[in-house]
């Protein structure tokens, strides 16, 4: 069993990250509730680290075997390095308190590494919204439905119509989502505020969240 400091610590580390490097995924969190949030930052923390992978290397192959260390510890194979990881530690930890199986995001990591040899990300989207959801103790067929819908309408690309049209398949589906999902899948208001001002500042984007939150995902 971990140390309780050390789990805490790493929980501190990921809700820092977060805040730092993902500001509207933070600000998504807060509508969780308190018991949980920190389980959405740890999970949030993990996505920012497989994806800055890209930025930080020059040729694919090391950026392949970096993300190859994510996979394994996300398998279990690498146990006492992920012990030293504050991201792993409070994924893991989230995982035993919630009982949520990791493994959905060995697709996300397999999809970072397929971008690195030239490929769409597309799967590396859908397992966070999903274990999102499930770490607030959301789960079934619609959930899974509205994650790979969420997934769609985020990486739709600069195609307006095909964005819109993503996003209403998405916003169909989330009538159907138990209420305690809403804040995996807040950040999906944002897509809507793209749609009409690109280049909308930190304050706009809060508060759509912020309505997303009390009147449900806007029309578009």
């Amino acid at each position: 069993m971990s140390d309780p400091d050390i789990v805490a610590e790493a929980y501190r580390h990921c809700g820092q990250l977060v805040r730092t490097h993902d500001k509207d995924h933070f600000l998504a969190s807060l509508f969780a509730p308190g018991e949980r949030r920190h389980y959405l930052f740890a999970l949030y923390a993990f996505a920012l680290e497989i994806a800055r992978v890209k930025s930080l290397v020059k040729e694919p192959m090391t950026g392949i075997i970096r993300l190859q260390w994510w996979h394994d510890a996300i398998g279990g194979t690498r146990a006492e390095e992920a012990a030293a990881s504050p991201v792993m530690i409070a994924l893991q930890d989230a995982a035993s308190k919630t009982g949520v199986s990791l493994a959905p995001l060995a697709a996300a990591v397999e999809a970072q590494q397929a971008e690195l040899q030239g490929e769409p990300a597309a799967g590396a989207v859908a397992p966070v919204f999903l274990l999102a959801a499930q770490f607030l103790g959301a789960d079934g067929g619609a959930v899974a439905a509205a994650a790979d819908a969420a997934a769609g309408a985020v990486i739709s690309g600069d195609d307006p119509q095909k964005t819109r049209t993503a996003y209403v398949a998405f916003q169909t589906l989330a009538a159907k989502l138990p209420e305690r999902a809403l804040p995996a899948f807040l950040p999906v208001a944002l897509v809507a505020l793209r749609l009409r001002q690109p280049e909308a500042p930190q304050w706009r984007r809060q508060i759509a969240l912020l309505r997303a939150a009390w009147f449900g995902f806007p029309n578009v």
